[in-house]
């Protein structure tokens, strides 16, 4: 009879650990929702800026906060325990902080001012927060040189003396060399050209968030692509339809309308060498900005760390203060020889 109850204590023994772990865990979620709330209340639980780093007086709240949630939960599933062993103590306290980790980062539990939830939402916060850095600054400042509008805007002052007397005696006004030049480049571009233009810039513009570091090379690369080669969207063939179509508009020289068009593709070549020293300045703002983010997401991560870890020695240590609370209340027969 003897040998029969020593081999079926082990058993319930278990038993009554592991209910009281899941005690101790019910405690710690809730206490974990219930400084949550009170986070909220005064103002230092928010999840919303976890990305942006976590200021000194929300990071000794996580703390604080943290430890006290689950070192209830380890004190609560020692309470629970029927077995006297300080190691098994110590230990169900430390399932009490591992079981509480895993529900709130993969169950799904918004236990919001918790160290575990903070580092779940600190992964998606980073993204977002380092995509919103660069978008920030990028799109605005980057656009692709129309040469049709840089046509537009050519001024019969800058052509050469000759050049303007030339068009004065054809009676074409400066207005109308506007017009004519930005509807010929207009015509030589189809728009299927331009689309794929600003498809491919779109695509680099995309690209940053990843990697930043390499905007300014992958913008010149862009560049290469579309002004050079066989692919390039303004080849000779249309230069010299661009010519042709002002010599017969405006009535003039063939080498006239020649000047025009390198006068034209100057003021291009100068705007697209001005987007590469753009592209230059802002990959060191985007590499800055980028810079800035990681430092704030680290310093919140090594809090988090911080947190997590004495929440999990407070867990564990309350457990074993817990078993020896209670220790004269377990039965002689079930306690160690």
């Amino acid at each position: 009879m003897t040998d029969t109850t020593l081999h079926a204590r082990p058993a319930n023994a278990n038993r009554s650990t592991l209910g009281a772990v899941i005690v101790g865990t019910i405690v710690a979620l809730g206490l974990m929702v219930l400084f949550t709330l009170l986070g909220v209340a005064i103002g230092v639980a928010s999840l919303e800026a976890v990305g942006q780093g976590l200021g000194f007086g929300a990071a000794i709240y996580l703390i604080v906060t943290q430890i006290i949630s689950l070192a209830a939960g380890g004190f609560a599933a020692a309470q629970f325990m029927t077995t006297g062993s300080a190691s098994v103590a110590a230990l169900a306290g430390a399932a009490v902080w591992a079981l509480s980790t895993l529900i709130v980062a993969f169950g799904g539990v918004n236990a919001g001012t918790s160290a575990i939830s903070s580092s779940t939402a600190l992964v998606s916060q980073t993204a977002k927060t380092t995509a919103s850095a660069v978008q920030a600054i990028a799109p605005d400042d980057v656009s692709l040189p129309d040469i049709s509008e840089i046509a537009g805007s050519v001024s019969m002052a800058d052509l050469p003396p000759e050049l303007q007397q030339a068009l004065q005696d054809a009676d074409v006004t400066p207005s109308q060399l506007r017009t004519e030049a930005r509807e010929a480049f207009r015509n030589v571009i189809s728009q299927q050209e331009m689309s794929r233009a600003r498809s491919l810039l779109s695509a680099t513009l995309t690209d940053i968030a990843t990697q930043p570091s390499s905007f300014s090379e992958e913008v010149n690369q862009m560049l290469d692509q579309l002004l050079t080669g066989e692919n390039a969207i303004i080849g000779e063939e249309d230069l010299a339809e661009a010519e042709s179509t002002l010599q017969t508009r405006l009535g003039i020289t063939e080498n006239q309308s020649q000047q025009i068009v390198d006068a034209v593709q100057s003021s291009f070549n100068s705007a697209v060498e001005t987007l590469r020293q753009t592209a230059s300045e802002l990959q060191g703002r985007l590499v800055s900005a980028v810079n800035n983010v990681q430092g704030a997401v680290s310093s919140a991560a090594l809090w988090l760390f911080i947190a997590s870890l004495l929440s999990l020695i407070a867990a564990a240590g309350a457990g074993l203060y817990g078993q020896r609370d209670v220790s004269h209340m377990i039965p002689s027969k079930w306690r160690s020889n």
